[in-house]
């Protein structure tokens, strides 16, 4: 079983692993593709220069950790010796997907592990399974970024920390130090783990129990023992993150500076074009709804969120009658899962994939809680059965059935591919199209073959998110009135600026006569991506919020779908592997005068402004 557990957790990740035809539509896989290309590894050495900022080792970049870059970088490295044509911007991808995969499936391994160490092998195996076909897992493994490297690291620490607590022995520091570090040198986030690891030798000093050696962890002393476990502990984490990131110290100016970049953009970044899509949005509410619609499906997150309060009420129960030993085991990974969420679930960016690492671990109390249900004591054995397995299936087939669904995001071919083949195909040379900036432009700049038409046509961007003023105002009707089409490559834009009607009164206008074919401009093709399984589609909706008008021809084949529409769905769950590209053809040719009508109040109120 828990072969094949793995292998069909494998399988799920690797599917379709060459989605964006080498493209990189992932930024931020993108930018550690240039980071590890760039990096050398000049032999014999020249340590002066190596131990000092301007090193050809240096990534130069510490909004991630460099133990991904430097792995990716040797491996790429290792396949060049025997592949002499092996190009990191051109192959090292896949390389490093198919690592992120690995990375992964090993999360699942340890997760049924840490579940089997917990509440037995039925819940271990089941919390793999669930984890094996959890959608977010499958979708980030399909991308080379840090997340999939973290969560391995994180589960893996936490167990330790159960081992620690169940067998305290100072042996242990050398493990859980290294693992702690690799997670640190993977990605600063993992700093809260030292909540669970520090609980994990309070709770050695409670237990009073025996380790290895037989030595007793009694009296007085106990609590030095603890206080100096958790010290080599600490020590030995910062050895191994130095080891794994050493120009966090020799190059620490930059390390620094990018570390309160990220800490800036992650808690405060509203002035951040791409972060404005989180304002108005509920701090925990949205990263909890969007966990439990996307990252893992309703009834996965239902149970999955519903099994840590059971824990959390079980584990008060046990510290009130003063069962340290079971307490330990339940809190700590409940620990993690508290402090994490406490912090990213507080942040103004709310991207999804900052829920990833603790994603295992409701997998772990969803199947604890599915398998309690078939235990309950004082109900008829016969009902027992027929409830819990009617809750088993009412999970585990509905989170099956999802992971399945969204393979078809990876069956086809991605809608920026085939929307820059249909304007290859239908567009005239030289026809003016207009884009959008903070956004990938349509057609691909850098398209082969038969998608290598970008040089054709005279693109024009439209600074959507500059200040709303009469300047703008001005090159936005000159662009309505030269420009041949319009290209919105993602709902980037057009799903963040209308929410924000006071700060953007002209272009929240823009998009809503836009999107309502209002301005002379018919939309003409849009490629739609969704999960999608046995011919039903579950639909993310880039129009209800905010309140914009869905053009015909969208509505009309919309219409026409079998389809399940499940609301807003975080950007950054969409616009990477399935975004929804549209292009809107100029058939109106609507005059300046006529263009100025449509924003006749906008004008007024600039007007006035410009008199005062």
């Amino acid at each position: 079983m828990l072969l094949l557990i793995l292998g069909t957790a494998l399988a799920l990740r690797v599917y379709g692993i060459a989605w964006d035809g080498g493209y990189l539509f992932h930024p931020d896989e993108r930018q550690i593709m240039f980071v590890v290309d760039a990096l050398s590894f000049p032999w014999p050495p020249d340590w002066s220069v190596l131990l000092s900022p301007e090193s050809p080792w240096n990534p130069h970049f510490f909004a991630y950790g460099s133990f991904p870059i430097y792995l990716l970088r040797i491996a790429t490295g290792i396949v060049a010796q025997f592949k002499g044509d092996f190009r990191v911007l051109r192959q090292g991808y896949l390389l490093g997907r198919a690592l992120s995969a690995l990375f992964d499936v090993g999360t699942v391994y340890l997760t049924y592990r840490l579940g089997r160490k917990l509440y037995g092998k039925a819940v271990g195996l089941l919390s793999g399974g669930l984890l094996a076909c959890a959608v977010l897992h499958i979708q980030l493994s399909h991308f080379y970024t840090v997340d999939t490297l973290l969560v391995f690291f994180v589960v893996w620490t936490v167990s330790l920390c159960v081992d620690l607590s169940r067998l305290p022995s100072w042996s242990i520091a050398l493990p859980l130090g290294s693992v702690y570090g690799l997670a640190l040198a993977t990605k600063v986030s993992a700093a809260p783990l030292m909540v669970p690891i520090s609980l994990a030798w309070v709770f050695v000093a409670l237990r009073h129990s025996e380790n290895v050696e037989g030595e007793v962890w009694r009296g007085r002393g106990r609590w030095f023992k603890a206080l100096g476990g958790l010290v080599l502990t600490s020590v030995i984490a910062l050895v191994v993150f130095v080891f794994c990131e050493p120009y966090a110290v020799l190059d620490i100016r930059s390390f620094l500076v990018d570390i309160m970049e990220e800490g800036y953009m992650a808690r405060v970044g509203a002035g951040i074009p791409y972060t404005k899509q989180y304002i108005g949005t509920r701090a925990y509410v949205y990263p909890l709804r969007q966990t439990v619609v996307w990252a893992v499906g309703v009834p996965l997150g239902i149970a999955g969120f519903g099994g840590a309060l059971a824990v959390l009420g079980k584990t008060v129960k046990e510290i009130a009658k003063g069962q340290w030993a079971c307490a330990a085991e339940g809190f700590l990974p409940l620990s993690w899962g508290l402090v994490y969420f406490g912090i990213v679930g507080s942040f103004h960016t709310k991207f999804l994939r900052y829920m990833l690492p603790i994603i295992p671990f409701l997998c772990m109390w969803a199947a604890w809680l599915l398998v309690s249900v078939l235990r309950v004591p004082g109900i008829r054995r016969r009902i027992r059965n027929a409830v819990g397995v009617g809750v088993f299936i009412l999970v585990l087939v509905p989170t099956v059935l999802y992971a399945l669904a969204f393979m078809n995001v990876y069956r086809e071919t991605h809608p920026w591919i085939q929307e820059t083949a249909w304007l290859c195909r239908n567009v005239p040379p030289g026809s003016q199209i207009m884009v959008e900036h903070w956004d990938d432009p349509l057609p691909l700049v850098q398209g082969q073959g038969d998608l290598d038409c970008h040089g054709d046509y005279r693109i024009s961007v439209f600074p959507a998110y500059h200040v709303d003023d009469e300047e703008k105002l001005a090159t936005l009707l000159y662009r309505l009135e030269t420009s041949d089409y319009i290209v919105l490559s993602t709902n980037r834009l057009y799903n963040t600026i209308p929410r924000l009607p006071d700060r953007y009164p002209l272009t929240s206008r823009y998009y809503e006569l836009l999107l309502g074919e209002e301005l002379g401009y018919e939309l003409v093709h849009y490629v739609a991506v969704y999960p999608r399984l046995f011919g039903a589609n579950l639909m993310n909706d880039t129009f209800s919020d905010p309140d914009l008008p869905k053009p015909h021809l969208l509505a009309q084949q919309e219409t026409a779908r079998c389809s399940l529409n499940l609301g807003r769905a975080d950007e950054s769950f969409t616009v990477y592997d399935h975004p929804k590209p549209l292009i809107f053809k100029n058939t109106g040719h609507l005059s300046r005068e006529a263009l100025l009508a449509q924003f006749g109040d906008i004008v007024e109120e600039f007007s006035e402004d410009a008199g005062e």
